[in-house]
């Protein structure tokens, strides 16, 4: 401190006393954004890691899915297969007992059945039904056949 007077000592003092507050402050703030952009790195690990499990547990539930469908086609075909074998059988059972197939009528063939007339609406659709009576139907034999069978005779 060479010939310094004491006002410029003192000024100079004050003035590395400030410039230590500055610098206090700064360092102060530098520090605190510092611990926030830490934390907000932490936060954003965290998040990151939480998105992973939750994508590695899409990934498992879309695996089970494929394997449930994979199980259903396996099912599908043993069906398949059950009533192909089952087809095969009876083919092979009507074959081997000689049994002669008769072909089945068209329906072109068979006789066109005569239309009732009534007035009856609801008998309209039973008499469509109902086969007409053949030409040997005996009326007071059937009433005799019927008592007989209702009184036990």
């Amino acid at each position: 401190m060479q010939d310094l007077l004491p006002s410029q000592i003192i000024h100079k003092f004050y003035l590395s006393i400030a410039c230590d507050r500055t610098e206090r402050t700064t360092l102060k703030s530098d520090r605190i954004s510092f611990c926030q952009k830490v934390v907000m790195l932490r936060l954003n690990v965290v998040t990151l890691s939480l998105n992973l499990m939750m994508l590695v547990i899409n990934v498992v539930t879309l695996s089970l899915n494929v394997v449930a469908l994979s199980l259903k086609v396996i099912a599908l075909s043993l069906n398949v297969v059950m009533l192909v074998t089952t087809r095969h059988s009876f083919i092979t059972a009507i074959v081997d007992s000689g049994t002669i197939l008769q072909p089945v009528p068209s329906f072109e063939s068979q006789p066109e059945k005569p239309k009732r007339q009534t007035k009856i609406k609801a008998l309209q659709g039973w008499f469509e039904k109902t086969q007409p009576t053949p030409s040997d139907f005996d009326p007071d034999q059937a009433r005799w056949e019927a008592l007989k069978e209702k009184h036990n005779l």
